[in-house]
């Protein structure tokens, strides 16, 4: 009979180059599952940070039109206020929950992005009678969100427009708003980029573009198209 192999003297098993082979096989398969885990992760934090992104940026909104859609508290008396700007818009609106009321308060509200901040103020009505209110001198200030900025580097937030021709213009008026500008101001549209309140994702794929348009009249425009078709008519 052979006699059992003594296990210290035994030199069989696995060889320097085979645990080297062994070794680089082990790092490429976890090079690659490392690779796969960063970038689902990445991936699912930027649809995160852009679902918030947008979330917040539809409520901001929403909130912008609902109080131009409520802005005709008197009839052909233009809503739209005059030093409007790209970045500022001021426009009276009905106070509070008085959107349906047959001569609601008005409210005077100015609506301002500013240092990537978009707030809105709000300056009750005191007396007067329209279309010359009075306005009290004490503001309430609230901000409507944060890391905002506009869709092109250096341009409006706010636009104006017209009637010409029996249709909207596509052409936006001036600004700052005149007087003759904002009395045939009809249609103010808001466009935006919001970005994440909180997130690690750091890329142009977190943020999202908003924007949308109030048409501040009470009936459609006249059929002639010489016809001046001014807001709240």
């Amino acid at each position: 009979m052979r006699a059992a192999i003594d296990p210290i003297r035994d030199e069989s098993g696995t060889t320097l180059v085979e645990l080297v082979v062994g070794m680089a096989v082990g790092l490429v398969v976890l090079s690659t599952l490392t690779t796969v885990i960063i970038v689902t992760l990445h991936g699912s934090a930027r649809v995160s940070a852009r679902v918030e992104a947008t979330q917040n940026g539809r409520i901001a909104i929403a909130r912008v039109m609902e109080e131009l859609h409520s802005s005709c508290v008197a009839p052909k008396v233009a809503p739209v206020q005059v030093g409007s700007t790209g970045t500022s818009l001021r426009f009276i609106r009905a106070a509070g929950n008085q959107g349906a009321a047959v001569a609601p308060t008005p409210t005077l509200s100015e609506i301002k992005l500013e240092g990537g901040t978009l707030s809105q103020t709000d300056y009750a009505a005191t007396g007067g009678a329209a279309p010359t209110w009075t306005f009290s001198g004490t503001a309430a200030k609230s901000t409507l969100m944060k890391n905002v900025s506009p869709l092109v580097a250096g341009g409006p937030v706010f636009s104006y427009y017209s009637y010409s021709n029996g249709a909207l213009s596509t052409t936006p008026l001036t600004t700052p708003l005149d007087a003759n500008g904002a009395a045939l101001t009809v249609q103010v549209k808001v466009a935006f980029v919001t970005a994440p309140g909180t997130t690690p994702v750091k890329d142009a794929g977190a943020s999202s573009a908003i924007q949308d348009s109030a048409v501040l009249r009470l009936t459609p425009p006249s059929f002639n198209e010489q016809a001046v078709s001014l807001p709240c008519q």
